[in-house]
């Protein structure tokens, strides 16, 4: 009962669940950027290969992105939030976790990021 009505108080906009969990949606700053980083493996190659898809190979890259890294997705959605993994992994929805990691991309505006770290880097010979 007390957990229900805790999750009735009115929620910042940087704010969300995660579980039963209150959770702010906190800015990417470059100590969060390397702790992020220092945890991932393949995912780092494979949101620049998601990004970089053509708009019509965009869905399809994403569902198999995320079945080769989910517990990569897992540790990220641990560090942003300061959550541990284990609690994530058994109390949060997969609809929470992407959530969560929308309204990150958002706040943070990672899309705009992503197109000026693309613009700095060096025309490949190819083109």
């Amino acid at each position: 009962m007390l957990k229900q009505f805790q999750k009735l108080k009115a929620l910042n906009e940087d704010e969300m669940w995660l579980g039963d969990k209150r959770v702010k949606i906190n800015k990417l700053t470059p100590n969060r950027w390397r702790d992020l980083f220092a945890t991932v493996d393949r995912l780092p190659g494979m949101i620049v290969q998601v990004i970089s898809a053509p708009q019509e190979d965009f869905y399809t890259s994403v569902v198999t992105g995320l079945g080769y890294a989910a517990d990569e997705i897992i540790e990220i959605v641990a560090i942003l939030s300061d959550l541990d993994a284990d609690y994530i992994n058994a109390e949060v929805g997969v609809d929470e976790i992407f959530e969560y990691l929308s309204r990150t991309v958002k706040k943070n505006r990672l899309d705009s990021v992503a197109k000026n770290v693309k613009s700095l880097l060096p025309i490949s010979p190819a083109e």
